[in-house]
């Protein structure tokens, strides 16, 4: 039986949803299915104002620009991530300075953080890796400590929350994919958060071309011209289209991969003594509330790890590892890195192995993915 590791949910009125933006022959940005999603995210999130973008990485470039670094001014961020976050502060002329990950939740350790900030420091920039948020009540009280930005890379945390506040939403900024691959998708897209709204002002500039043509249309200018140096950060009306309609489901969405999640869970402990913690089921602290993006195992060890990735492949689950870390990957070492700089991140790339979570999925395919793995941990 093949369980494929991922599956693009179907809205019933994407379609619909899509011939409307094309006939309405708008399919630039900021049209009617713009203010739309808006909306959605004010009803369902609290979320009273956003910029959607093309990617996460833009909505993530537009957060480190409004920091304004100064050359040599540091932004710290998780080993064990995607390089978008670090390009951006590299694009913008900053250092990004790597952490280490707490190993319980996949997200930046805030001891190693609180370590490496330094008189150079402008922010920090945790991920909320698989859509479990980082302690944000920690979080920010490091920031406040040390007056530095907080930018919260929420790329796998759309509708996921902290203590019952949505996530992007907390920090200084705040960053979301609609990537393909992720819960609520358009094929390639974004939203940048933020919560000052003069710096909001500043960021609609930079997001069309440096112009100020959103005050423009809002009727606070009689034209628009050249502000600043910006660039082209918009999403296309055919993607805020296709948006909307996956949106309209995030409730059901989420209670499906929930689902999986809790399936996976329940027959895992249920096999814990046979695997007498040589592979363990991801946690869920209680202060999260995630969107169940991904569900992961830890192995305890590099070689049990492949064996078990191997032997499900062949049986035809499609299973994945996760990032290689930036302190081990080309750049990273170009940067000064070592291997044993990050251990945290250094055992979850070894380690860990994502199992497949997507909406078509059934009861029946939980059983098949977990007996298939308890094949081949030698506990079946």
């Amino acid at each position: 039986m093949i369980v494929n590791f991922y599956e693009r949910y179907q809205p019933k009125d994407q379609t619909r949803f899509l011939e409307d933006a094309l006939i309405d022959g708008f399919l630039s940005t900021d049209g009617k299915y713009t203010g739309l999603l808006k909306a959605h995210f004010d009803q369902s999130a609290g979320i009273k104002d956003m910029l959607f973008t093309p990617s996460a990485t833009a909505a993530l470039e537009l957060a480190v620009q409004l920091l304004g670094l100064a050359p040599g001014d540091e932004v710290l961020l998780p080993s064990y991530n995607f390089p978008s976050a670090a390009n951006a502060v590299i694009k913008y002329g900053g250092v990004p300075v790597l952490c280490d990950i707490d190993p319980a939740t996949k997200n930046i350790s805030l001891e190693d953080a609180g370590l490496k900030i330094s008189r150079k420091t402008r922010a920090i920039l945790p991920t909320h890796y698989a859509g479990i948020s980082c302690d944000m009540d920690r979080l920010m009280e490091l920031a406040g400590s040390y007056g530095i930005a907080v930018i919260e890379d929420a790329a796998q945390a759309v509708h996921s929350a902290y203590r019952g506040v949505s996530l992007g939403s907390i920090g200084d900024f705040g960053a979301y994919s609609f990537h393909h691959t992720k819960n609520f998708s358009c094929g390639e897209g974004g939203a940048f958060l933020c919560k000052d709204p003069a710096r909001m002002d500043l960021a609609e500039m930079l997001r069309d071309n440096g112009t100020d043509k959103a005050q423009f249309q809002k009727q606070k200018t009689s034209s628009y011209s050249w502000q600043c140096a910006g660039s082209n950060y918009m999403m296309s009306t055919a993607c805020t289209a296709l948006l909307y309609a996956q949106l309209l489901d995030y409730e059901q969405i989420t209670a499906k991969r929930k689902a999986v999640s809790d399936a996976y869970h329940t027959l895992l402990s249920g096999a814990a003594e046979k695997l007498s913690g040589r592979i363990k089921p991801m946690e869920i602290p209680s202060y999260s509330a995630p969107n169940y993006h991904i569900y992961y195992i830890d192995c305890e060890d590099f070689e049990m790890r492949e064996a078990v990735r191997k032997g499900m492949l062949a049986d035809g689950i499609d299973v994945r590892t996760h990032f290689v870390p930036l302190h081990l990957s080309g750049y990273g070492k170009a940067l000064g890195y070592e291997a044993q700089d990050c251990p945290g991140s250094l055992s979850a790339y070894e380690t860990l192995l994502r199992l497949p979570i997507h909406t078509e999925m059934t009861e029946s395919d939980c059983e098949t993915v977990v007996c298939s793995l308890l094949k081949q941990a030698g506990v079946s």
